[in-house]
Parts: structure tokens; sequence; C-alpha cells
């Protein structure tokens, strides 16, 4: 690795530290994966499966979708078409 230095715009610094804490990884690793991008010289596979990794279960606690529909709509489809004239 080679360090540089760069000088960034006032937006650029606070878009890459919002970045860096979504992610949870350093403002120098969002920039990274942001020259790896642009320049293509990522292993794009391997941000892939990063991004998979860290989002894998997040929803594990919740309801399943017709739980869900029903605590949104209150009833289900069948019933709110049995009730059309």
């Amino acid at each position: 690795m080679k360090r540089t230095q760069v000088y960034l715009t006032e937006e650029q610094d606070r878009r890459l530290g919002q970045i860096a804490r979504e992610r949870g990884i350093s403002k120098a690793g969002a920039l990274r994966r942001a020259l790896d991008s642009s320049l293509e010289t990522g292993d794009a596979s391997a941000e892939e499966r990063s991004i998979i990794m860290a989002t894998a279960g997040i929803c594990a606690d919740y309801p399943d979708w017709p739980e869900w529909q029903r605590q949104v709509r209150g009833r289900t489809a069948a019933e709110r078409l049995a009730e059309l004239p």
C-alpha cells in the first residue's frame, strides 16, 4: 500500500465520512472503495460478497410477508373482496 495525501472539498469530506459510518469502515477504506469502483481496479465479486455477508439476516426478526400484510391492511384480500357489492 502506498500513502498519499489528497485535498477534499467540505462536501466530499462530509459525504465520505457519512459513507464510512454507514458501512462501518474508515474514511480511507471508503475512499479506496470509491477509487476501485471508479478506476475498475477492485475485485467486484469480493465487494458483492462482502455486502451480502454484511446484510445477511438483517430482517430475521421481521414478520413474514402474510403477517406483515395483515398488520398493515388489517384484514386479508379475501375479506376485503367479500365486502364489495
